[in-house]
């Protein structure tokens, strides 16, 4: 449970924030200096329909994000903490929402009000994400860079073929992820391999932006069309933390348990003890294995990951988990992220 970098080998939940860059480092600081144990940087770019801008807080292009790990019987104090703190509910600084991890899915899907929608995409097809989404619901949305690894095996003149990618957050109620999902699916499927991947996650707790967005008020005749959301029986999402470049120990582990790729994120790591937040050339930078498969081939990656071993120099990776609610591939022929 990405317990190797962290001081407690307790259970922990991931607290995420996306706001622009000059709030986003102030609140990893605060978050730091009260109880989050890491803080993972990454940089991103914010969109928003036009005349939601103003209402979502999102007129600004530039967007970060912090994902902060914390134990997980204090994630909603913190998360409290950072409300009143910067003052979400009356400024728009951002939007914060909490996961816990390493969950089994006991948890009726009913009992979520918000999921994350994540496309994972080649380069230049973000926006394409983005539009087929808002033709069915109004959405704001933030893109990361990554890199895709589903030809790491494969080299020419020993340079691996790594292509480049975009992951797109879109952060929504419980009652849209199917007609999200679908609008998003029919319009970025096709035969092209390697297209990418579509999946959601749920989200235990949201502040910010959509405390003013309506809520759900679907028609009866609509709710029809989109029967109730259940999860994905056999699917999870691992995300891993290697120093940069090491990914490639990461995806020999993956491969050899039967994974087909991954998908990496760039990011800065930040301690409460490091002060990287106050000079940014001090943080360490990691990169974020995320890795998408059924229950038993994510078991046998973890096994692998978490092995320990007898190089004092090559330590445990440290991986979380969350519990995959939708996926789909984008290529009718399967391919990896």
């Amino acid at each position: 449970m990405l317990n190797s970098e962290t001081k407690t080998d307790g259970p922990l939940c991931l607290l995420t924030v996306i706001s622009d860059p000059g709030k986003a480092n102030a609140m990893a600081r605060f978050a730091l200096q009260n109880g989050a144990q890491m803080a993972y940087h990454f940089y991103a770019h914010g969109t928003a329909p036009g005349h939601l801008l103003a209402l979502l807080g999102l007129s600004g292009v530039r967007r970060e994000m912090i994902t902060l790990t914390v134990p997980e019987d204090q994630g909603n104090a913190l998360l409290e903490k950072l409300c009143h703190q910067f003052h979400f509910d009356r400024d728009m600084s951002g939007i914060a929402f909490l996961q816990k991890m390493d969950s089994d899915g006991q948890k009726s899907v009913a009992e979520y009000a918000y999921v994350m929608i994540v496309a994972v995409v080649n380069e230049g097809d973000g926006e394409y994400v983005i539009e087929s989404a808002r033709r069915c619901h109004p959405v704001g949305a933030t893109i990361l860079r990554a890199l895709g690894t589903a030809d790491h095996s494969k080299k020419t003149f020993d340079f691996e073929i790594v292509p480049q990618k975009e992951v797109v957050l879109i952060i929504a109620r419980i009652c849209h992820i199917d007609a999200l999902h679908q609008a998003i699916y029919q319009d970025l499927c096709s035969d092209q391999p390697g297209r990418g991947i579509l999946f959601s996650l749920a989200l235990d707790r949201v502040a910010g932006l959509l405390d003013r967005v309506p809520d759900c008020a679907e028609s009866e005749e609509t709710a029809q069309d989109h029967p109730e959301t259940v999860w994905e029986d056999d699917r999870f999402a691992l995300f891993v933390v290697a120093g940069r470049g090491h990914t490639s120990q990461v995806m020999e582990c993956v491969e050899g348990a039967g994974g087909t790729g991954a998908t990496i994120l760039h990011c800065r790591l930040a301690t409460p003890e490091s002060g990287g937040w106050y000079g940014r050339l001090g943080d360490p930078e990691k990169e974020i294995v995320l890795v998408i498969e059924e229950s038993e081939k994510t078991r046998r990656i973890r096994e692998k990951l978490e092995k320990p071993s007898d190089d004092p120099e090559t330590q445990p990776y440290p991986v979380g988990q969350l519990q995959v609610v939708r996926f789909n591939q984008l290529s009718e022929i399967r391919d990896a992220p």
